[in-house]
């Protein structure tokens, strides 16, 4: 019996609390929603009276401001890195997107409701009477970061192309995600009981949250919120204080460093030379993808794929990168140019002294270490060589058929990507998308048109006399064979000589070693020239 009683007793004490926790969340939802009606009565009066700024600024006084001084400092936004380095400011605008949403996010969404138009014209925040979103939480947010001397020079001039990117990236993401986390329903939060039915019992009381207005806002009307952040004039100033071009200029620096030591390597050694400064892992994938044989051109694709990589692309850049693509095979272009008529002589004495870092060594006076052994590389011009010509080519081949098809999708899933979440991030219509894709693959067409008349100078001209060359060799023994016959009074011979079947030797092993490496636009046509 005493057991039963304390079960009961256990039973009733549950009950009791779960009933006082309904009560007491009743009791917060009253409350809430009064305070909702009130707030809701005092934006429409005051956009009544043309007073819509004055709301968004007590807005953003009284309720985004004092949530920015307790969580934007330089601690913060160093958290998780050195000092400089910007490591918790992704972190740190999430925990501002978040806690605004959580405290205010039923009044924006109200506001939002109220005075945006259904009708998808308002493009602008000057056709809202009340801009919540925009005036009262971007612009304190963009001025908080704007204002601080030391802030604002850790995030927007950081001196660092790698911590420049990363801020660009963590407040470019905040920024185009921005009304779709204020404005969006949470799918479970506390407020969850003000869509539940109130009985008639409820309603008897005095209850009329029923009839509170709930605002009806879809995937358009968050596409509208976010049009107005992006044309605000805060967000044009807030642009304008990023140096692209500087970041720009230090990241094609990179690249064009990797480029012109993978070249000079190549003069010095030869065209097998261990160009390839890139990952392992990316440089297996793309010789097994790809076919890229020799390592300096799969120094130039890594690279170029390296212009597009989440950690160094920037969207407002597309133009500078690909003008940059443009400009590396270029220049490779240019080098292969100048090898085919003769100006690049390989090896030799440039071949000795190459200064290399030691693996495994430390900061200190013998980390660089200077070789002194000599290369033996004599020097030579690469095109009198029928096979380092015909891998160049190959090699030309394939960049010209990928510059078209491989890297072209490459840039295209990052300019224009196909998933829809980041296609709301472009905030570009589908017919802009479009165009970008074909003007970068114009673009990409333009910058091999050059490899093609360089493939076929190579084996219709260069490839075709070295092997005439190599083929007419044996036949200066045919002068000498009819006086040879004259002075002995041999009789005429009647079996073909034995060089005759070596005429065509050098022309059969080259075939046979590149016959499967040979251009489709080449053919057989050469043989017969």
């Amino acid at each position: 019996d005493d057991y039963d009683d304390d079960v009961n007793a256990n039973n009733d004490d549950r009950q009791e609390s779960s009933h006082t926790r309904q009560l007491e969340a009743e009791r917060r939802r009253h409350i809430r929603n009064s305070l909702l009606l009130t707030i809701s009565s005092c934006l429409r009066g005051l956009a009544l009276l043309r007073k819509g700024p004055d709301a968004e600024s007590a807005f953003a006084r009284v309720a985004i401001m004092p949530i920015l001084r307790s969580k934007l400092s330089m601690g913060k936004l160093d958290e998780g890195g050195s000092r400089g380095e910007c490591a918790g400011l992704f972190f740190l605008l999430d925990d501002v997107a978040t806690t605004v949403e959580d405290m205010y996010g039923p009044i924006l969404r109200a506001s939002e409701g109220m005075f945006a138009n259904d009708d998808g014209t308002d493009r602008g925040s000057s056709e809202m009477a009340v801009d919540l979103v925009t005036c009262g939480v971007w612009v304190p947010v963009a001025t908080a970061l704007m204002a601080d001397p030391g802030i604002k020079m850790a995030i927007f001039s950081p001196g660092i192309a790698n911590v420049l990117q990363a801020n660009y990236s963590a407040l470019d993401t905040f920024l185009s995600e921005l009304a779709g986390n204020l404005l969006a329903r949470p799918h479970s939060s506390s407020s969850g009981g003000d869509a539940e039915e109130k009985t008639g019992d409820d309603r008897e009381l005095g209850d009329f949250s029923h009839l509170y207005y709930e605002p009806d806002l879809n995937s358009e009307s968050v596409e509208r919120a976010q049009s107005r952040l992006y044309e605000h004039p805060t967000t044009v100033d807030y642009y304008k204080r990023w140096n692209l071009p500087i970041y720009y200029q230090l990241r094609f620096a990179e690249f064009c460093k990797r480029i012109e030591k993978a070249l000079e390597l190549v003069r010095k050694e030869g065209w097998q030379a261990e160009a390839y400064t890139g990952e392992e892992a990316e440089g297996k994938k793309i010789r097994e993808t790809l076919g890229f044989e020799l390592p300096v051109f799969l120094e130039l694709y890594d690279g170029l794929l390296s212009m597009w990589k989440s950690n160094v692309f920037l969207r407002p850049l597309t133009h500078r990168f690909l003008r940059g693509a443009v400009q590396l095979v270029g220049r490779v272009l240019a080098f292969v140019r100048e090898g085919l008529e003769g100006e690049i002589e390989f090896g030799g004495s440039a071949a000795s002294g190459v200064e290399r870092r030691s693996e495994g060594m430390g900061e200190s006076d013998d980390a660089i270490t200077t070789l002194e052994h000599i290369v033996d590389v004599p020097g030579y011009f690469w095109n009198e060589r029928v096979e380092d010509i015909a891998v160049v080519t190959w090699e030309l081949t394939i960049l010209e058929t990928c510059m078209s098809h491989d890297y072209l999708d490459t840039i295209a899933d990052k300019v224009c990507p196909p998933d829809q979440e980041s296609h709301q991030s472009t905030h570009n219509s589908s017919l802009e998308l479009d165009e970008m894709k074909l003007l970068a693959s114009e673009v990409m067409a333009e910058s091999s048109r050059g490899i093609s008349p360089l493939v076929s100078q190579s084996w219709n001209v260069l490839i075709v006399d070295n092997l005439t060359s190599r083929c007419c060799a044996p036949l200066s023994a045919v002068k000498g064979v009819a006086a040879t016959y004259r002075m002995t009074n041999r009789p005429p011979p009647t079996q073909a000589s034995p060089f005759v079947s070596t005429i065509l030797r050098p022309l059969q092993e080259f075939d046979a070693a590149y016959a499967s490496r040979t251009p489709p636009q080449i053919g057989d046509g050469w043989k017969r020239r």
